[in-house]
């Protein structure tokens, strides 16, 4: 329950930069993400609610139940009151608060599957990778809803916090990867190194939709394997 709402919170992120991104240039199909983001948040929405009423049979995961839940009810809320084109701060909201629902979905997914053959990796690498991979989407959301005068000081702590995110993470996926868990480890290597190319490709001139929405897309599905790899080891730690 928890992996699936936690996609389906990606793809509400996804769907919330295309609005956001492509008001000047999806013309009709503006009706089409229109239509995904309001689906998928509607289903993860339900999703949350039944995760929740499972998870209070769990106390270890109650916690954390608690939180998704809070983040799903402010997110609806703040949706429902500002519409289809809320004000910056509200838009700030819902980026950041969609990031980190989908994280703390992550999680769960990550603890209610742990097991013992996860202690090997180092948690306290997970947890950097966690807090450089918030920070980076923290500092590049600010950038775009504020930007000047702070655009500077902004976009250097975006790739500063964008790097660290992405060398933390791909040197936890080599963790994985050495501890017998090649398919994780490699899947979070790609997740580490799609942010960076992203960005790159973000700042060339006239970036399409396609490599902005990415972008965005990227650092989020980071922050949600970091999360999903984190509540891994959590248990075992």
């Amino acid at each position: 329950l928890a992996g699936l709402a936690a996609i389906l919170t990606l793809v509400v992120v996804a769907a919330s930069a295309v609005i956001r991104l492509g008001a000047s240039e999806l013309g009709g199909a503006m009706v089409i993400a229109r239509g995904v983001h309001r689906a998928a948040a509607s289903i993860a929405a339900l999703l949350v609610l039944v995760l929740f009423w499972r998870a209070l049979r769990f106390g270890e995961l109650r916690r954390a139940a608690y939180v998704g839940l809070v983040l799903m009810l402010a997110l609806s809320a703040v949706g429902w009151a500002t519409g289809t084109n809320p004000p910056p701060a509200a838009a700030l909201f819902n980026q950041l608060g969609g990031v980190a629902l989908a994280a703390v979905l992550a999680w769960l997914a990550g603890r209610a599957v742990s097991s013992a053959s996860d202690a090997a990796p180092d948690p306290a690498l997970a947890l950097a990778a966690l807090l450089f991979a918030s920070l980076q989407v923290v500092f590049g959301a600010a950038l775009v809803m504020l930007g000047a005068p702070l655009a500077p000081v902004l976009l250097v702590a975006h790739a500063v916090s964008g790097l660290a995110a992405a060398a933390t993470g791909a040197a936890l996926g080599a963790r994985l990867c050495g501890s017998g868990h090649t398919w994780r480890g490699a899947a979070l290597v790609l997740c580490a190194a799609l942010t960076p190319l992203a960005g790159i490709l973000a700042v060339l001139p006239a970036p399409a939709i396609v490599v902005q929405v990415g972008h965005a897309a990227a650092a989020a599905l980071l922050v949600s394997a970091v999360a999903l790899a984190h509540g891994r080891m959590t248990r075992s730690a």
